[in-house]
């Protein structure tokens, strides 16, 4: 009798756990923003992430956690298939492929500030505004001497 209700109990397990399959949507644009939530519809909120680049899959390019909608985004800077882990509380989780092509992540690139832009901008600023006080400063000065 016990092994009949033993062998009972063990069939019945799997029926009393709820197993969640985790399913994503993917957006593609400027950045990749990818959004997991699970087969019932429950959003994976709040969720540790981490991302991986197709250069380098053994080393984690990006990590954080999902947003309260389920989402997580990155702007790729290299073509290929991107790495996505997600791990919900339940233990649950995706590991999901993202192919990036090359046109989208030289775009990604190209959306940055290039290198000498970046150093060139504030330097012309400071420029014209030092312009801007010694004019000042000389108009001043040409006053106080007559």
């Amino acid at each position: 009798m016990r092994t009949f209700a033993a062998t009972l109990a063990l069939l019945a397990w799997p029926a009393l756990a709820h197993a969640h399959e985790i399913l994503h949507d993917v957006e593609r644009g400027r950045a990749v923003a990818v959004k997991v939530y699970e087969s019932d519809g429950d959003l994976v909120a709040d969720a540790p992430y981490q991302i991986y680049s197709p250069a380098d899959p053994a080393t984690a390019w990006a990590s954080g956690r999902t947003d309260r909608n389920g989402w997580l985004s990155f702007v790729p800077d290299a073509p290929g298939a991107w790495r996505v882990k997600v791990v919900g509380e339940e233990g649950h989780g995706l590991d999901a492929r993202v192919d990036v092509t090359a046109a989208a992540a030289t775009a990604a690139r190209k959306s940055g500030l290039p290198g000498t832009a970046f150093i060139l901008r504030p330097l012309l600023g400071v420029a014209a505004i030092a312009a801007l006080f010694a004019g000042l400063f000389a108009v001043y000065r040409r006053k106080g001497a007559r």
